[in-house]
C-alpha cells in the first residue's frame, strides 16, 4: 500500500462512504506509471517525469488514511506492523531488481564508471539512500551520467521509503499534542508542507552556489532531496486528514473540480519538459492535479473516476510497483545493446511487462501475504531478502574499482617523478564521472597518469606541489579541467624533452576560466579559478598551457556544464553558451598576454561516446577490439569552441593553440581503441597511452611559442 507498489488502496474513510475500496486510485497508479513510461521511452509527452510526483501524493493520502484508520480501530500505531509490511510489499521485489540489474551490469556494462555507478546506485537503494547517491554521482536528473544509470529510477523509492520512516512518528506526536493544545497531526503536517515547499521553491530557483555541493549543487538537491518532496506528500496527508471534516458537494461541482483536476495533469505532462526548474512552482501542477482526483473519488463518482476504476487501468495499477521498477533497467540495456534501432526503447518499455508482472505474480503477491510471527522467521526473511544484492553489488563495486583483476591497462609508464613518486607506479585507471568527482576518490578507479599518482588533482596550488621534470628549470604551468590530469604525461614530456619542468593544477569541472562554470553539480570553481591566475602572474612561468573540455562548455544540449551566466545558471543554447565561454576564456588570456606569458590552448580532445560500453564483457566477447568515430562528426561537434579559441588566438598576443586530432584521428576516424591500444580511459578522457601521442605536437607548439 504504498506510491509505486500497487497496492489496492484498501477502504477510505469519507462523508458518505464508510468503507469503500477506492479502484480509481488504482487508475491513478496506471496513469502516473503510464507517463513515466512513456516519458522514459522517448514518447512525445516532455512532462510525463511528473507520474512520480502523482505517486507521492497518492502515497501520502493512502498512508496517512491507513494509519488514522489504524489509531481507530486499536487507538494506537503499531509500528514494528507498519514497518514489517512495507518491508515485505516493497524490499523483495526491490532486491530482486537490484540483484538482477548488478549481474546485467558485469556483462553489459564497462568497469570504467557504468558498472561502478550501477553498484553504488544498487547499493543505495537497498539502504534507503538511492537518492542521495544518485544526485551526487550524476546530479541532474536528465543528464547523459544519469540517464545511463539502469537504477536511476529508484531514488524515487528511497525517498519514498523516508518519508514512511519518520511520517508514522509525525503523526503519533501530532495526536500526542492534540491532547495538551490545539496543535495536531493537521498543524504539523501543514508546517512541514509550508516549510518544505519553501525550501522547494529556494533551491529549485537559486543561483549556483557551492553550499549544496555536497548533494550535487541546489538544483540537484531540489530534485532528488526528501526534504524538498515531503510537501507533496504532504499535501495527500492532509486531504486524508481533512477529508472527514469536508462536506459533500453536489455533483455538478465534483464534475468540474475533477475536469481541473485532469486538466492539470494533462498540462503538465504536456507542457513541462527536462528543461524546466523542477519540481519547485512547477509541481503544483501534478500535486493538486492528484490531490483534486483523490478527493472528487472521495466524494463520488465522476466521469474520471469511471474511468480511472475501470478494470484495465485497475489491473495496470495492480502491477504498476513492478513495472516501475523493471522498465527502466530494461529501457537502458536494451539502448545500450541496440543503440541505433528505432523505436527500441519503446519495444523495451512494452517487453518490461513481462518481467514485471512475473515479479508481481511470483515475489509480490505471494510474499506480502506472509504470516510472520515469529522473531527468526523475520529475522530469516530480512537476512535473506537483503543479503543477495547487497553482496553483489559490493562485489561488482570492488571488483570494477580493481579493473577485475587486470593491471596496468595502458601498458605505458614513463620516468618522470614527482616528490619521490614515480609514473611508473603500478596502478588501473579512474573514470571520473562526467560530474566532476574528484577521480582520485569518488567511485573510480585509480589512475596511471602521473598527476593523479601525485594527488594533483582538486588540490591548491602551491609553489612546491605537483611539480614535474627536471629540479630547478624554468617552469610551465599547465592548468585547466579533468582534461589537464589527463593530458599531463604529455605535456610533461615534451617540457621534459626541452628541459623545462611542468607543474599540474587541476580541477574536476572547474575550467580555467574567467568565469565559473555551471552544471548538474555546483562546483567551487571561482576561488581556483583566482588562485592559478594570481600564481601565473606572481610566479610567472615561462608558458601557461591551458587544457579544459572546451566542447562540453559550449554544447548545453548533453546537460554537463556551461560557462556560467551572470544569475549562475547555464546557458541554454550553443549560441549563448560559445558567447560566455568567449567571455570567459578570453578574460584568462588577455590578462596572461598583459603579464606578457606566452598560452597555448589545447583543443577539445575528441568526446568518444559510447566507448566504455565496448569496455564491457560482452562487447570484449562479440565485438571488434577497435573503437572508432566518425571524424566529420566529431569535428563538427567541437566546431564552436574551435571558433572561438582560433578568433581568440589570433587576436590578443602571444596566444597559439595545438589541435590533438591529428595525433588521435585518421582521415575518416578517430579513435579511442586501436590495434590493442587504449587511447581513451573513458569517454572523455584521454590514457596515459593517448596522452604521449600528444607529446610531439605539444613540444613543436611550446618550442614555436617560446620562440616568438
Amino acid at each position: 500500500m504504498t506510491v509505486l507498489d500497487g497496492t489496492p488502496a484498501g477502504p477510505v474513510i469519507a462523508p458518505g462512504e464508510r468503507s469503500s475500496h477506492r479502484p480509481d486510485i488504482q487508475g491513478m497508479r496506471a496513469l502516473a506509471v503510464g507517463l513515466v513510461v512513456a516519458f522514459h521511452a522517448g514518447l512525445p509527452i516532455p512532462g510525463g517525469f511528473v507520474g512520480v510526483d502523482v505517486f507521492f501524493v497518492i502515497s501520502g493520502f493512502v498512508i496517512t488514511a491507513m494509519l488514522m484508520r489504524q489509531k481507530a480501530h486499536s487507538g494506537r500505531i503499531n509500528f514494528a506492523r507498519f514497518y514489517g509490511r512495507r518491508f515485505l510489499r516493497l524490499t523483495p521485489a526491490l532486491a530482486l531488481l537490484v540483484t538482477v540489474v548488478a549481474l546485467a551490469s558485469l556483462v553489459l556494462q564497462g568497469p570504467f564508471g557504468a558498472q561502478q555507478t550501477t553498484a553504488s546506485t544498487g547499493l543505495g537503494a537497498m539502504l534507503l539512500v538511492a537518492n542521495v547517491v544518485i544526485s551526487h554521482a550524476s546530479g541532474d536528473y536528465f543528464a547523459d551520467a544519469a540517464t545511463t544509470n539502469p537504477l536511476l529510477n529508484t531514488w524515487s523509492l528511497s525517498v519514498e521509503e523516508q518519508f514512511y520512516l519518520v511520517f508514522p512518528g509525525l503523526l503519533v506526536l501530532g495526536w500526542f499534542l492534540a491532547r495538551k493544545s490545539r496543535l495536531g497531526p493537521l498543524v504539523l503536517v501543514v508546517v512541514l508542507a509550508c516549510a518544505s515547499f519553501s525550501l522547494s521553491i529556494v533551491t529549485t530557483y537559486s543561483p549556483s552556489t557551492d553550499q549544496l555541493s555536497w548533494f550535487g549543487g541546489p538544483l540537484s538537491f531540489a530534485y532528488f532531496s526528501s526534504l524538498t518532496r515531503a510537501w507533496e506528500f504532504a499535501v495527500g496527508a492532509v486531504l486524508a486528514l481533512c477529508l472527514a471534516r469536508i462536506p459533500l458537494l453536489r455533483r455538478s461541482h465534483l464534475v468540474v473540480l475533477s475536469g481541473v483536476g485532469v486538466f492539470l495533469l494533462v498540462a503538465a505532462s504536456l507542457l513541462l519538459s527536462d528543461s524546466t526548474p523542477f519540481p519547485g512552482v512547477a509541481a503544483l501542477l501534478p500535486v493538486l492535479g492528484a490531490a483534486l482526483l483523490l478527493f472528487t473519488g472521495s466524494q463520488g463518482t465522476t466521469l474520471a473516476g469511471r474511468v480511472l476504476g475501470s478494470r484495465p487501468l485497475v489491473t495496470v495499477g495492480d502491477i504498476s510497483y513492478s513495472w516501475y521498477l523493471w522498465h527502466w533497467p530494461v529501457i537502458v540495456f536494451s539502448v545500450l545493446l541496440w543503440p541505433d534501432r528505432p523505436l527500441v526503447a519503446v519495444i523495451a518499455a512494452i517487453g518490461s511487462l513481462i518481467p514485471a508482472v512475473v515479479s508481481y505474480r511470483y515475489v509480490e503477491n505471494p510474499l506480502r501475504h506472509l504470516k510472520l510471527q515469529a522473531h527468526w522467521k523475520r529475522v530469516l526473511i530480512g537476512v535473506g531478502t537483503l543479503a543477495p544484492p547487497l553482496a553483489v553489488c559490493l562485489t561488482l563495486l570492488i571488483g570494477a574499482n580493481m579493473g577485475w583483476g587486470l593491471t596496468d591497462a595502458t601498458g605505458i609508464s614513463t620516468p618522470f617523478q614527482s616528490t619521490g613518486l614515480s609514473s611508473s607506479t603500478v596502478a588501473t585507471r579512474v573514470s571520473p564521472d562526467a560530474a566532476g568527482d574528484d577521480p582520485s576518490t569518488s567511485g573510480g578507479l585509480r589512475s596511471d597518469h602521473i598527476a593523479i599518482q601525485a594527488g594533483c588533482v582538486n588540490v591548491p596550488l602551491t609553489v612546491d606541489t605537483c611539480v614535474f621534470g627536471p629540479a630547478d628549470a624554468p617552469q610551465i604551468l599547465l592548468a585547466g579541467d579533468s582534461q589537464s590530469y589527463a593530458v599531463a604525461d604529455g605535456v610533461i614530456a615534451a617540457a621534459t624533452a626541452l628541459g623545462y619542468s611542468t607543474q599540474v593544477a587541476s580541477r574536476t569541472g572547474c575550467p580555467f576560466l574567467g568565469l565559473p562554470s555551471s552544471g548538474a553539480h555546483d562546483i567551487p570553481c571561482q576561488a581556483w579559478q583566482s588562485d592559478v591566475l594570481a600564481y601565473a602572474k606572481t610566479h610567472r612561468p615561462a608558458l601557461v598551457i591551458i587544457a579544459n573540455r572546451s566542447t562540453g562548455y559550449v554544447h548545453p544540449e548533453i546537460r554537463w556544464r556551461t560557462v556560467a551566466r551572470p544569475d549562475g545558471g547555464r546557458a541554454t543554447s550553443i549560441t549563448e553558451a560559445a558567447a560566455l565561454y568567449r567571455t570567459a576564456l578570453g578574460t584568462v588570456l588577455t590578462a596572461l598576454s598583459s603579464e606578457h606569458i606566452p598560452v597555448i590552448v589545447l583543443n577539445a580532445v575528441p568526446d568518444m561516446k559510447g566507448y566504455v560500453d565496448r569496455t564491457s564483457l560482452a562487447a570484449q566477447a562479440f565485438g571488434a577490439a577497435d573503437f572508432g568515430k566518425s571524424l566529420n562528426s566529431l569535428v563538427a561537434q567541437r566546431e564552436p569552441a574551435m571558433a572561438v579559441e582560433t578568433s581568440l588566438a589570433s587576436s590578443i598576443a602571444g596566444v597559439s593553440m595545438v589541435d590533438p586530432f591529428p595525433s588521435l584521428c585518421t582521415d575518416r576516424e578517430c579513435w579511442a581503441r586501436r590495434g590493442g591500444d587504449p587511447w581513451y580511459q573513458d569517454e572523455q578522457h584521454v590514457s596515459v597511452f593517448g596522452s604521449l601521442r600528444l607529446e610531439e605536437p605539444i613540444r613543436i607548439a611550446i618550442t614555436q611559442a617560446l620562440a616568438r
